[in-house]
């Protein structure tokens, strides 16, 4: 699988190499163990300031609200690269930050990787709209968690929207 990671500008400096380094690894074991990436596909990986998300979020889901994680299925476009889209990820590293366990690089760089592997997980054809597909969702996460060696999701989703 190959991974194209975005830092908004506003976040230019904030984010380490490091940090990018570890989403493309975590991003390439957790896709491959979750079923994604078979031929070469390329999945994106945006990380972006509350801006970017409120923007999103209102552009594609009509409401306006910070979130920590949003999924984007791939789409067809015409004249695109002929390889395979996975999808694309968008993460809100100030959001990141502010519901980290911990205020440290390990600690931010670990929380992305955990919403990380949720958006895959969505990518996936999971969700968390009922009780019973969150439970199934969780324990694909937990799984690919461990096939990308990150702390496994600490909590589960709740259901009727949300990350």
């Amino acid at each position: 699988m190959s991974v194209r990671v975005a830092i908004e500008p506003a976040l230019r400096g904030r984010i380490p190499a490091e940090v990018v380094h570890r989403l493309v690894a975590v991003a390439r074991r957790a896709a491959a163990r979750l079923g994604l990436g078979k031929g070469g596909a390329m999945l994106g990986v945006r990380l972006v300031d509350d801006a970017v998300m409120i923007e999103l979020h209102r552009r594609h889901l009509g409401s306006a609200v910070v979130t920590d994680v949003l999924s984007f299925p791939p789409i067809e476009l015409p004249f695109a690269d002929a390889r395979p889209a996975a999808g694309d990820v968008a993460i809100d590293w100030d959001q990141v930050m502010r519901q980290s366990p911990a205020a440290s690089l390990a600690a931010w760089t670990e929380e992305a990787a955990q919403l990380l592997v949720h958006g895959l997980a969505h990518l996936a054809g999971h969700d968390h709209d009922t009780r019973a597909r969150a439970r199934k969702m969780l324990r694909a996460e937990m799984r690919a968690a461990r096939t990308a060696r990150i702390t496994p999701p600490r909590r589960p989703y709740a259901t009727g929207g949300g990350p």
